[in-house]
């Protein structure tokens, strides 16, 4: 339910942006806040979406089951860009919002008239929110395998990912490119993202999970200094694409590591605790904004892609399990 209202606040905030863009007063504050909202909903929709997986599927099919979740979600990376790009150019950052309110109604209406209840209900558990994530906190204490995971998601998530701010910066800046072919190359990291996925869905075995998260991780640093060095639109696509397939993997394997390292009836828990490591991507952009400022957008990459790939290092030295084989939970 919390999740649904989310939705529709943010669908009908959108609405609301776009008319308000239309009318002449698309300022920062405005972008900023519906980027705000939409960070909101995320933080409601990501650890609720994973932790239901695990109450439908079986372990052994969970890997499976997440990995296809991730294929959806990068399909749309692919996508968003893209029709972000068109809509822009030829309709303006109001037909943007328009454009986003409408897939919040559609979304709304799916989950109202199109999914049924799944899992258990379980009665009496009102544990406020903070106390479920000390208690998630408590047991990270004690398992080291998901220290080192939750690790690789901070490196990720505050070295790797933000960088993506700084490609439309490098396509407009270094590129020259217009809003629609800037969209077909942001498009590139989702396309990328979604063939690691399909690759993962195909072909990878439980075994190789661990190893997927941790090298994905690495590939997308690695690609990420790779695209600051270049000045033209096929290597940047190219390496984008690169950068995607790093990132799909792990996205693919997050969840289902998390998942398959904590033990049942603590799942839920852990998954806020993951949301917590994610939302620290606040500190990454904070981070790259900061030094693409100072020192421009091309040496911010490399400065926070070398900084990523030592602590990258470092977080393996200490959690060699982030590169052992993965085996079903025997809980």
């Amino acid at each position: 339910v919390l999740l649904l209202v989310s939705m529709l606040v943010v669908g009908v905030a959108s609405l609301w942006f776009g008319v308000m863009a239309l009318n002449g007063h698309a300022t920062l504050w405005l972008l900023s806040a519906s980027a705000l909202l939409n960070g909101l909903l995320w933080a409601f929709d990501n650890p609720v979406r994973r932790t239901l997986f695990a109450d439908v599927v079986t372990p052994a099919q969970l890997g499976s089951a997440m990995t296809l979740d991730s294929v959806t979600s990068n399909s749309t990376r692919f996508v968003g860009p893209v029709f972000g790009g068109l809509f822009l150019e030829y309709a303006g950052i109001h037909g943007v919002f328009f454009l986003g309110s409408l897939l919040y109604a559609v979304a709304t209406l799916i989950m109202l008239f199109g999914t049924r209840v799944a899992g258990s209900q379980k009665l009496g558990g009102g544990s406020s929110v903070f106390s479920s994530l000390l208690n998630g906190f408590r047991l990270l204490r004690k398992e080291r395998t998901l220290q080192g995971v939750l690790a690789v998601t901070l490196v990720f998530n505050v070295w790797g990912f933000p960088f993506v701010s700084m490609i439309p910066v490098i396509g407009k800046e270094v590129l020259g490119l217009t809003p629609l072919p800037l969209g077909v190359l942001m498009g590139a990291e989702g396309v990328g993202a979604l063939s690691g996925a399909l690759l993962i869905l195909a072909f990878a075995e439980l075994r190789h999970y661990r190893y997927l998260y941790t090298y994905g991780t690495f590939l997308c640093l690695v690609m990420a200094f790779a695209f600051s060095q270049v000045e033209s639109f096929l290597p940047a696509a190219g390496f984008l694409f690169l950068v995607g397939v790093g990132a799909g993997c792990f996205s693919a394997m997050q969840g289902v590591l998390v998942m398959l390292c904590t033990p049942v009836e603590a799942r839920g828990r852990m998954m806020g605790v993951l949301s917590v490591c994610i939302g620290l991507c606040t500190v990454g952009f904070l981070h790259i904004g900061l030094l693409g400022n100072w020192l421009g957008a091309e040496l911010a990459i490399v400065i926070c892609t070398v900084e990523g790939f030592l602590v990258l290092l470092l977080v393996c030295r200490l959690w060699p399990e982030v590169l052992a084989s993965q085996t079903l939970p025997d809980r």
